[in-house]
């Protein structure tokens, strides 16, 4: 009978150590999602911040959010030119408003045809509402933000063949 008790403790034992392991188990595999759940508000903090420089016309600080897909697509000063002269001189307008959807998850992601695609990124969607010399435009807009390094940056999308122009090829 004695014997009977010991096991009876013994398995007990056995059953708490592995219900505690379980549990530590479960908490080792949770805690990286726990982090992760900040990171659709990242991506949008970084899109928010590039068009509110954008507004400003801060083109210098706006193009430091890129990638380096997109740096290497528009040199600094191809952009600054670019966007002065296209949003500025051509609309006619000095600033305009914006409106963003909510950030989407989405998995091997081609944002640029013919680069490798990205294993996260979060796609998403600008509206830019200019006043311009032209009446009121609204241009659209589809954004993703993704890792490089521990910094969020952002790409703009570029689909098919027409995303295999380059700044230098299209803007001189």
């Amino acid at each position: 009978m004695l014997r009977r008790r010991n096991r009876n403790a013994l398995f007990r034992k056995i059953g708490f150590i592995a219900l505690v392991l379980l549990l530590l188990w479960l908490i080792a595999k949770t805690i990286p999602y726990l982090f992760r759940a900040d990171a659709p508000d990242e991506a949008a903090s970084v899109v928010e911040e590039f068009y509110h420089y954008e507004q400003a016309g801060d083109f210098g600080s706006s193009w430091e959010l890129f990638h380096p897909l997109m740096k290497e697509r528009f040199s600094k000063s191809a952009y600054l030119q670019s966007r002065a002269h296209i949003f500025m001189q051509h609309f006619g307008v000095e600033t305009f408003e914006f409106e963003m959807e909510k950030p989407e998850r989405e998995f091997d992601v081609t944002v640029i045809d013919g680069v490798e695609p990205f294993a996260e990124a979060y796609k998403i969607g600008i509206t830019m509402k200019y006043r311009s010399t032209f009446g009121q435009l609204d241009l659209v807009q589809t954004c993703y933000v993704v890792k490089d390094g521990q910094d969020w940056t952002l790409l703009w999308y570029y689909p098919g063949k027409g995303g295999e122009q380059h700044s230098s090829d299209s803007h001189e």
